[in-house]
This record gives C-alpha cells, structure tokens and sequence, in this order.
C-alpha cells in the first residue's frame, strides 16, 4: 500500500503534460471573437488542413479565378455565408455561396466523434469524402449528421458570439448583414500538441502545372503536361478574354486520372483547353495532387452495388460507360429492372457522383454520391448517399450506406 500511495503521485505528475496538450484555433469576427478547441489526435488530417489554411502555409486555389495562392490565410475576409437559427452557422466559401473550396478535396474522418450538442465544429460537404475548407459550428445536438460529417473540433470560449452568429436576421438563410471572419490564430500547448506537424498529414498539394501549350487556330487548343499527371491528379483550366475581372472554368478541360489495375498506372501527357476564336487568350492552369486515391475516372464495364434497408440497388455499366441497366434486387420478391442512361458524372480525387434516368423504375432518377475509400484490382469499397428525383420537391434524400464499384 505504502508503495502504490508513492507511484500514484508521480504517475498524476507524468500524465499531466498529456491532458493539456491542445491546439486552439483564436478566430476574430465583426461580431466578436471565440475559440476552438481542435481535436488533431481524433481528426488529424482534418485539423491539418483547417490549420494550413488558416495560417496561410498551404497552397489553394481561388475558384472564381482560377489563381493559385500561397503564403496567404484561406479564411480571413470571408463571411458566414449559411445560417440556420437553432440548427447551425456555416462558413469557409470564398465566393460566399457555398459553391466552392480551396481546389482539392479529402477524405472523411468518421473517427467516433459526434454532434453531440451546441458548438461542435464539424466539416461540410457535398457527398462522401469531399470536404475541402467549409466547415460549420452547431447549435443544437445534430444527430442525424453523425457519420456523415468529420467533427474536428468543439468551441472551448466564446460560446455566447457564436448563438449570436447563429441568431443574425437571414434571408434564405444567408444573414441580411455580413458576418466576416477577420483571422484565425492558432495557438498551441503542451508538448505533444507543439509537436503536431500538419505539414505530415498526406494532405492534397495543389501546385501550377508546367509543360506547353500546343495551338492550332480556331481548331484545336492543348496543353502537353510536363511532367505528365498520374493517379489522383485533377488539372484544371481558368480562362480569361482580356486578363481582366472576369475569369470562367472550362469544364471541357477539366482532366481526372483514375485509378488503374495492378498491371497499369494511368497517366495523362495532354490536357485539352478550348478552341482558339479570339485573337488572345488567358490562363490559369492548375494541378491538385490526391495521395492514396482510388476513385476511377470512368465507370465502363463496372458494376455499382449498393445495400438497402429493402435490397439491393445495381447499376450495370456497358463498355461505353454512358449507359445500363439498374435492377433493384428486393429481400424478399421478385427483381425489378431498367435500362439506365447517365445524365450526368463527375469523379474526384475520393469521390464521384452520376445522375441515371432508369425509366422503367419507380423512381426513376437517381444520383449517388459515392465515396472511394479503398481498393483491389478488382473492387473499390466505400460509401454512398444517393438522392432520388422528385417531380415537386427536387432532389430528396434516398438512402446511404455502404457501396462497391466492381469491374
């Protein structure tokens, strides 16, 4: 006894330094200022990123032109752009819309960590796997987003600005007067969280693209990569008329590189722009890198399978990739089935989404958001939130859960 009375002091004293050792994240607003307590040990490549962008020290692309920035924080200047009373303030888009991000994307961190009640941070996406820099403080328990959203962090001070960012006058839900993040601070205490290196966190690099741009008038415009672009890599193409104000995407020339087999590393050595009618044109081109991606660009000849509460939902793709069958396997009955065509497809550096009108079934659009989190040769596995069409209220929740893409 008199032993054990000796070491419990001493082993109090030793972990001490363990539970101090935290990183903060200081964030000044027009409306005052609070503090975020951010979990990197739960959510490391999360709060990596928030902490790269905050700080300035990674690069990030701005959408509305196309341009790389480095060495200048992501947040300070942009406002809380989506405020729902009694539910939660979101912030993190340039463009002040929602419709953006920093020009990559990462992967979920589904680390346990809930919504468990008012001022969770937690960050926003578009589907499975997309985060970017948009995140959002909750207001109230918010169940219903767990595992869905990557909680990275909790607001430790300043809990009375945050009810007032979320009790501001809106109009479809966007506040009437702006509500601005003016810098975040991170600050850090405690060896292990000094210790913390957000520079080590496999996170996507965004960075300019070299090579040459190869031009045949009014036919044909390409960009030859050098050095080419592999597996995970996006490059994307801004372009301006007059190098003024007004800069605008060129979808066409938006390239993704897949993931191959065990036997091929795709790669790609030209990026087509556009067709060349003006007498001068601008460009910003870029590259994000997306270490450990496993998302295909195309779905030819592969098969999307999805469980149900009910069955089991198939979309079959033929060779050319645009079109198949979707048949609807019940538990227990007979299978039901359609011909597909696909309205619409995007894949990512971890995710991809179509639209496929089944017309035969009920109902009859669907559009899964699927996100790729790991693979074989011969199968990816991850996760899906698919939404349905309908003709009145829009696109409606369907069902989420877990999903293979097979070829």
């Amino acid at each position: 006894m008199r032993r054990v009375k000796l070491l419990l002091p001493m082993l109090l004293l030793a972990l001490a330094p363990l539970g101090h050792a935290q990183i903060y994240a200081d964030v000044s607003t027009s409306m005052g200022a609070f503090t975020i307590q951010l979990n990197y040990t739960a959510a490391p490549q999360t709060v990596a990123n928030f902490i790269t962008l905050a700080e300035g020290t990674k690069a990030w692309v701005d959408e509305t032109t196309g341009a790389i920035h480095t060495n200048e924080p992501f947040y300070n200047g942009i406002t809380f752009h989506r405020v729902i009373k009694d539910f939660m303030s979101q912030t993190g888009s340039r463009k002040g819309d929602g419709s953006d991000g920093p020009g990559y994307t990462f992967r979920d961190e589904l680390n346990g960590l809930t919504h468990s009640g008012p001022h969770v941070v937690s960050m926003a996406n578009g589907g499975p796997n997309t985060n970017g820099s948009q995140f959002f403080i909750t207001d109230v328990a918010t169940p219903s987003l767990n595992g869905i959203h990557t909680v990275f962090g909790t607001i430790s001070s300043g809990g009375a600005v945050v009810d007032a960012i979320n009790n501001v006058a809106t109009t479809n839900e966007k506040p009437n007067t702006p509500v601005t993040i003016q810098s975040i601070a991170i600050r850090r205490e405690g060896t292990a969280a000094q210790a913390f290196n957000e520079q080590a966190q496999n996170l996507p690099v965004v960075s300019a693209t070299t090579g040459r741009m190869n031009v045949v008038r009014n036919v044909s415009n390409t960009w030859a990569l050098n050095p080419s672009i592999s597996v995970g890599d996006i490059f994307r193409a801004f372009r301006s008329a007059t190098l003024g104000s007004t800069w605008s995407e060129l979808p066409s020339s938006r390239l993704h590189v897949g993931i191959g087999t065990a036997l091929l590393t795709p790669v790609a050595v030209n990026a087509p722009l556009d067709t060349p009618t003006a007498a001068s044109a601008f460009y910003h081109l870029s590259v994000a890198l997306h270490p450990g991606s496993v998302t295909p660009s195309h779905l030819s000849n592969r098969t999307v399978r999805m469980p149900l509460s009910g069955g089991v939902l198939n979309f079959t793709f033929t060779a050319a990739g645009n079109a198949g069958t979707t048949t609807y396997t019940p538990t227990s009955g007979s299978p039901l089935s359609s011909p597909f065509t696909l309205l619409g497809f995007k894949s990512g550096g971890h995710d991809l989404y179509f639209i496929a009108d089944s017309p035969q079934l009920t109902p009859r659009y669907f559009l899964p958001k699927i996100g790729c989190d790991s693979a074989t040769n011969s199968t990816i596995s991850g996760r899906h939130s698919t939404q349905y069409y309908d003709t009145f209220f829009g696109w409606q929740p369907f069902e989420s859960g877990a999903c293979t893409i097979s070829r």
